[in-house]
């Protein structure tokens, strides 16, 4: 994310960029569900001008990051145990689908990957959750974006958005990071020896393995 500026120091940047740093601040949980936006308040913080966070705002409601209430304004988007059980039974099936229509990976984007996943084991080591939060994406959706279910990876982004702020949650969990680590470990194998059936397997245990922490965290 990039540094925050003086009010007096406020920029015409992209709304693509704002979007990026208000979700960056919910993953990061200075932003909470349920908690308001004051738009001058966060544009101050941001160092950006009215334009791009109200352009961005509405990006992210469209997203579900944010919600909108007339009269009331924008907050950051409060999802139940009950909708987020939804988003990882959605997840579940179209990550199955999008596995199994991978190709054979090449040598450098295995290598690619094995690099992601080193510099997870480094945040991890560092008590990074910021950093270790955005490279765990990295790493999933560079094997998804090995498949050509287009309209299927735009949906999984979706909803790992959805729970992004509660993913976060489980990763200051010093078990939940050894275990993702593993598992990475795990799939890199399975997709070495091109194991499609296998892919699926880890990677539904390492799902629902989150889940059932995730949403005992949110139901509690």
């Amino acid at each position: 994310m990039t540094s925050i500026a003086n009010a007096d120091e406020q920029t015409d940047v992209g709304s693509g960029l704002v979007a990026e740093q208000i979700r960056a601040l919910i993953a990061r949980q200075e932003l909470l569900p349920g908690q308001k936006i004051v738009q001058i308040d966060l544009a101050n913080r941001l160092g950006v001008s009215r334009s791009p966070l109200r352009e961005a705002l509405r990006e992210l409601e469209s997203d579900g990051l944010v919600s909108y209430e007339a009269n009331r304004g924008y907050a950051v988007a409060r999802i139940s145990a009950a909708e987020l059980a939804q988003v990882y039974k959605l997840r579940a099936f179209l990550e199955t689908e999008i596995f199994r229509s991978l190709p054979k990976p090449s040598k450098a984007q295995m290598a690619a990957l094995v690099d992601i996943n080193k510099r997870i084991e480094k945040a991890s080591r560092d008590g990074d959750v910021g950093e270790m939060l955005g490279l765990i994406r990295d790493f999933h959706f560079a094997i998804f974006d090995l498949s050509d279910l287009t309209v299927f990876r735009r949906q999984v982004r979706r909803l790992w958005q959805l729970s992004e702020v509660y993913r976060a949650i489980y990763l200051r969990l010093p078990d939940s990071r050894e275990n993702i680590i593993r598992d990475h470990e795990r799939m890199l194998r399975a997709l070495r020896e091109y194991d499609l059936d296998n892919l699926v397997g880890i990677s539904e245990e390492h799902r629902s393995g989150a889940a059932q922490v995730i949403l005992g965290l949110v139901g509690g």
